[in-house]
C-alpha cells in the first residue's frame, strides 16, 4: 500500500497487479574479533538496510479503461522526482487471500522508488520492475487484517430521514 494522505492521517492505496515481491533485508557486519575468541573469528551487525524489488503488470483499470491502477501511479511519479519528492510511504503486509492462513508479518517505512518498464515482445505483457529503496528504518506495525475496528457507542439523532447528519 502507498500513503497517499500525511503521516499523521494516512489514506493508504493499494498497489494491484503485483506478479513477484521480493522483500529484503540486508545487514551490514563489521568484524568484532580479539584475542579472546579463542582464535575464532566474530562479526557485528552495525545497520541494516531494506529493499522491496517487485514486478507489476501494468492494467488499466476496468471501470476506466483510459487508467492505470491508482497505487502503481503514485510509485510511478514519485520515480520521475528527486529528493524527497522521490519518496513515498509504504505498508505491506503478508496476505494468504484464505481465512485462516497467517497475516503476522507487517511492516511500514519510507522508501525511495525506482520504475523501470521491462520491454518485450509484441505479444507479452507490458510489465515494469519496481524497487522500493528503505530510507531510514522499517517498522513493524499491526497487521491491517487484525487491527481492530473502531467501536461505535451512540448514534445521534437516533432517528431521521435520508440525508439527516449523523454523529
Amino acid at each position: 500500500d502507498v500513503n497517499v494522505g500525511t503521516h499523521a492521517e494516512p489514506s493508504w492505496t493499494g498497489v494491484y497487479g503485483i506478479l513477484e515481491f521480493t522483500p529484503a533485508k540486508t545487514p551490514t557486519k563489521q568484524d568484532d574479533s580479539d584475542f579472546d575468541g579463542g582464535g575464532w573469528k566474530s562479526e557485528s551487525v552495525t545497520a541494516l538496510a531494506w529493499a522491496i524489488n517487485m514486478k507489476v503488470a501494468r492494467k488499466v483499470l476496468e471501470s476506466d479503461a483510459t487508467s492505470y491502477d491508482p497505487g502503481q501511479e503514485v510509485l510511478r511519479a514519485a520515480s520521475d522526482e528527486i529528493g524527497i519528492d522521490n519518496r513515498v510511504e509504504i505498508r505491506w503486509y503478508e496476505y494468504k487471500g484464505e481465512a485462516g492462513g497467517p497475516e503476522v508479518e507487517a511492516y511500514q517505512g519510507y522508501a525511495s522508488v525506482e520504475w523501470n518498464p521491462d520491454g518485450g515482445s509484441m505479444d507479452g505483457l507490458d510489465t515494469v520492475s519496481v524497487v522500493l529503496s528503505g530510507l531510514g528504518v522499517r517498522t513493524a506495525i499491526t497487521h491491517p487484517a487484525t487491527a481492530s475496528a473502531p467501536t461505535v457507542y451512540s448514534v445521534s439523532p437516533t432517528s431521521g430521514v435520508a440525508g439527516d447528519l449523523v454523529v
